[in-house]
């Protein structure tokens, strides 16, 4: 009988660590039988409609006692269905108590997905807290992440660096055309950055916009005036509003799009000339994966793992965040000298086959679980 896992999830929405559960839960139903207990949210029908045993539970900020209490009678269901062997525990360390009163001593690995905010260094020490009392074994997503945990206590004897990875998407051209019509997007006369992230501070959208208003391309091949530039940002979050006002305080309003939310990500990113990444916090990211899997250029920022999947000068540029003027010089640099983005288009796919692949994920992840012990 293959090893029962269980998948405990804080919340499903829409943002990195839902899709890299629901890339390892993909990835390996057919070596494993895979549960899920998660609340609701709006990612959750890509996971509901996944032929797997699962249960809901209330998000905990919204009602901490039902929703402990539910999740403990939720695990205890799953496993009077089927014994659960293993919990991979994803983003809330908190869970892992619950899952210990409910479970006794079946194995917890948890993974870490990156804290933002004010309170990020408090977010790492209570993960480390959590983790050292309660999981037998903790994946980082990233070198820098797992620098951190190591210097706030985590024990190093259960620590693993896991890369995130992605799957190469199957592009359909015509989806790819439609999508273009209608965000008005010309790939073949204009030259088009995008990035792909939730509008908020984390992801230092601001600094992308005034270095974009600052860009100042060389005269277009053609001889008929400069480039034409376009900016694409894909997400959704708090910022929105506000990101869409500067824009237009910016004067670029005409050509930045804001597309919201996208479910199909990579033909729109297939748009894309070179991705950029001005976050100021960040772990892995799936969207930088996900750009280079496409053999984009990446421009991103010298924060958490981006400088670990972006190779300076080899596969993109690295530069500080909080500097738009330095951005828009890295930018220009790539948008005047198309054999620098094939170069760096081609050394990024090769980093990513290396690296960042989905297969890469789930082989060492299928390995941890076959030797975590409780």
């Amino acid at each position: 009988m293959k090893k029962h896992i269980l998948f405990v999830l804080p919340y499903l929405n829409q943002g990195g660590t839902e899709k890299q559960a629901l890339s390892l839960i993909e990835g390996l139903r057919d070596r494993y039988t895979i549960s899920l207990i998660a609340p609701d949210g709006k990612g959750a029908p890509q996971f509901r409609a996944l032929p797997i045993r699962q249960r809901e539970f209330t998000r905990w900020e919204f009602n901490f006692f039902k929703g402990v209490s539910e999740l403990i009678k939720g695990i205890k269901d799953i496993h009077a269905e089927q014994a659960i062997d293993l919990v991979h525990v994803h983003g809330a360390h908190e869970l892992m108590a619950a899952v210990r009163l409910a479970l006794g001593k079946v194995p917890i690995i948890f993974t870490v997905h990156g804290y933002h905010g004010y309170s990020a260094e408090f977010s790492y020490r209570m993960s480390c807290w959590f983790s050292n009392r309660f999981a037998n074994q903790v994946i980082s997503v990233c070198e820098a992440e797992y620098k951190t945990l190591k210097e706030l206590g985590m024990d190093t004897k259960k620590l693993h660096l896991i890369y995130n990875g992605v799957s190469e998407a199957t592009l359909d051209s015509q989806k790819s055309t439609k999508i273009a019509e209608r965000f008005n997007l010309d790939p073949t006369s204009q030259i088009i950055l995008g990035t792909a992230a939730r509008l908020n501070e984390a992801k230092g959208l601001t600094y992308l916009l005034k270095a974009f208003a600052a860009l100042t391309p060389s005269p277009s091949p053609t001889g008929r005036g400069e480039q034409d530039l376009r900016l694409v940002i894909a997400g959704t979050g708090e910022l929105e509003t506000s990101l869409k006002q500067e824009a237009q305080d910016l004067g670029i309003g005409d050509r930045v799009i804001f597309t919201g939310y996208q479910d199909d990500l990579p033909n729109l990113m297939s748009l894309f000339d070179i991705f950029v990444l001005p976050s100021l916090q960040e772990a892995c990211s799936l969207a930088c994966a996900e750009a280079m899997s496409q053999a984009k250029p990446v421009v991103g920022t010298c924060v958490g793992g981006i400088a670990e999947q972006v190779s300076d000068r080899q596969t993109g540029f690295i530069v500080n965040p909080r500097d738009p003027d330095g951005l828009a010089a890295r930018l220009i640099e790539l948008i005047n000298d198309p054999d620098l983005r094939d170069r760096f288009a081609k050394n990024g796919y090769a980093r990513y086959r290396q690296l960042f692949s989905s297969k890469m994920m789930l082989d060492k992840t299928a390995a941890l679980y076959e030797n975590c012990r409780a």
